[in-house]
């Protein structure tokens, strides 16, 4: 009897633990800071709030595939506005995407808007190998009272590992997405600090 309670136990143990992995949840931190160079004159910000979209293409349930969940929203939208404390002393957020007479009205050089967050993975197995690949992409507004310019950005990662070597698809997709979002933010910086350049020159 004691020894039936033991089994039971173990294999109550094993159950939550195998079921919990369904509901891990990634640790996608904000992006790392770097120097910025620092922007003059008065300028508005506007962050959609659109929730950020990550499709999955998945094409095999190797590597535990099915626990992958990864949630880049609350990491992007902080990690913009970490880049734009640190680029602009004169700014303000905007709730909404302003005209180019409202822009003017307000006294503001440019208004930098930041939307379409959207996220895709794709995982596949060839022979033994497992390959995972995420593209992240942003599209980024600098709009003056009389120019704009629109960028896409995107940033890739790739991943790979044996299907039998201990091959974990939540720790390799988490990794590859916390590597995407931090190249993704130095991106954000390049782009947007050209557009300030070109439509302010």
């Amino acid at each position: 009897m004691q020894k039936m309670n033991k089994l039971v136990l173990i294999f109550t143990f094993v159950l939550i633990t195998a079921c919990s992995k369904e509901f891990r949840n990634s640790d996608i931190n904000p992006a790392a800071t770097f120097q910025t160079a620092n922007v003059t004159g008065k300028h508005s910000v506007f962050i959609s709030k659109e929730k950020f979209v990550h499709k999955k293409n998945f094409q095999s349930e190797e590597c535990e595939s099915w626990a992958v969940k990864l949630d880049f929203d609350n990491a992007l939208r902080q990690s913009i506005k970490t880049l734009i404390e640190g680029m602009f002393k004169d700014y303000s957020f905007s709730d909404k995407k302003l005209s180019s007479s409202e822009i003017e009205n307000s006294g503001y050089v440019s208004q930098i808007s930041f939307y379409d967050f959207i996220g895709l993975s794709n995982f596949k197995t060839e022979r033994n190998t497992a390959k995972y690949n995420l593209a992240l992409k942003i599209k980024i507004k600098v709009e003056s009272s009389n120019k704009n310019i629109v960028n896409e950005i995107s940033s890739n990662m790739n991943w790979e590992k044996n299907i039998f070597l201990g091959c974990d698809l939540h720790v390799g997709a988490t990794k590859s997405g916390q590597k995407a979002l931090d190249t993704l933010l130095k991106k954000i910086y390049e782009s947007t600090y050209e557009s300030l350049y070109q439509i302010t020159r």
